[in-house]
């Protein structure tokens, strides 16, 4: 069935994922910027490629920014223990992965995955000649795979997820071929037990499914002993010291939420401080705050850079810093929860604040795991909204308590790195 599949796939799917990515990079300047961006590809491949030497050749393939950050704590330990050994090849797919990825130490050469047909992906394994390949999370290429096999390379999965809507598992057609994709994996390393039952049910005859965690709890840590505070004004560092409420990475559907009980609690509360962090902070959105609290003399982080003094209320007007404001904060309202699903939870969590976000977060296990530890809540209006923050305000035991407990979940989940890393490292 794998040989059917894979014809069918070689001439027929693939191309018509190339339509779809043509078409909808008409409708999306990130997509138009990815399929902009591998013109000239293979050419780059060829100038910048260095040639295979005696080192061991790691391939890792990811998505976006995201999924990089998922692969650096495992990139990190073979630069760490075997950068004389060890080389580190890596692609992507989306354009927001190549700022991050141009200054990751050990990483030989990065760039764009060409489109996964037959014969570039026969190309691509003959200038690359990995040792390895290593996919995160869920952005897997089926003629990468198939290839690898075909040579005897050994292919992980790490942080494997699916979802339980995925057509990956829910769907016969879609089962039956990921089945063909996975028994081709040497592992499958999954980050819960319920990814590993579906994992089993879509491929029953793979030998190798693991759970080994997820390598996202590695990275906040790392990123959490790594932050400068003085990536901040000095002047902030005394919110620190303040009862201060952030909220970061919100959109529109958090505000219509969130804003009115907080407003309210400024008024309620007179020690308390607030540091509004909106996911995109375009002029328009910053000056509907401005608005909003007016009465309490907003101030713009750029205009406190500049000297101004701050006040009870600042608006971030820039991006980059959230991990370092979560560290002054008391508090943390976490957006996206209203939408698409929460957004990162773990960075206020490592930080040891309790955290607050909308009802849509099962797109997060961690995040289900706090609300479960009893250290982040959820709310659904802005009444729900206003008890919650009050309750975290005002009571600093509760307050300690449930941060603290956030902090222990998040250092306890660590050390799927290593896991992964002994894996590797036993296979090449």
């Amino acid at each position: 069935m794998k040989k059917v599949y894979r014809i069918l796939y070689s001439t027929v799917l693939v191309y018509f994922l190339y339509i779809a990515f043509v078409i909808g990079a008409l409708f999306s300047a990130k997509t138009m910027s990815a399929l902009l961006g591998r013109f000239g590809l293979m050419s780059r491949y060829i100038k910048k490629l260095p040639s295979k030497t005696n080192k061991k050749r790691i391939w890792f393939h990811v998505s976006s920014a995201g999924e990089l950050e998922q692969a650096k704590p495992l990139i990190r330990l073979f630069y760490e223990r075997e950068k004389e050994e060890v080389e580190i090849i890596l692609t992507y797919f989306s354009p927001s992965a190549i700022k991050p990825a141009s200054n990751i130490p050990g990483v030989l050469f990065s760039d764009y995955l060409p489109l996964d047909t037959y014969f570039s992906t026969r190309r691509i394994f003959n200038m690359i000649s990995p040792d390895a390949v290593v996919f995160v999370k869920f952005d897997i290429w089926p003629n990468i795979v198939w290839e690898a096999e075909e040579r005897g390379i050994p292919t992980f999965l790490i942080d494997g997820t699916l979802h339980r809507k995925s057509m990956r598992y829910s769907n016969f057609i879609g089962q039956s071929f990921y089945n063909s994709v996975y028994m081709s994996f040497d592992l499958i390393g999954v980050v819960s037990e319920s990814d590993l039952k579906r994992f089993m049910i879509t491929s029953p005859k793979h030998h190798n499914v693991k759970i080994l965690g997820d390598t996202r709890f590695d990275q906040v840590a790392f990123r959490a002993s790594q932050n400068d505070p003085r990536k901040l004004p000095m002047s902030m560092q005394e919110y620190k010291e303040k009862l201060t409420i952030i909220c970061g990475s919100t959109w529109d559907a958090d505000d219509k939420n969130i804003l009115k009980p907080l407003r309210d609690l400024l008024e309620d509360v007179s020690l308390l401080n607030l540091i509004l962090v909106p996911h995109e902070p375009t002029p328009k959105h910053i000056q509907k705050y401005v608005e909003y609290f007016a009465a309490y003399a907003p101030v713009k982080l750029s205009e406190i850079r500049k000297g101004t003094k701050s006040g009870r209320v600042i608006l971030v007007d820039e991006v980059g810093c959230l991990a370092e404001l979560y560290r002054i904060a008391a508090v943390a309202y976490v957006g996206g929860a209203f939408s698409t699903g929460v957004h990162n939870v773990m960075e206020p969590s490592i930080m040891g604040l309790p955290t607050i976000f909308g009802p849509f977060y099962y797109n997060s296990p961690e995040a289900e795991a706090l609300v479960r530890n009893n250290c982040a809540f959820s709310g659904a209006n802005s009444e729900e909204f206003y008890a919650c923050f009050k309750k975290l305000a005002c009571d600093s035991a509760f307050r300690t308590e449930s941060g603290k407990n956030a902090q222990e979940f998040i250092k306890s989940s660590v050390g799927a790195d290593e896991k992964y890393y002994q894996e590797i490292h036993r296979a090449i």
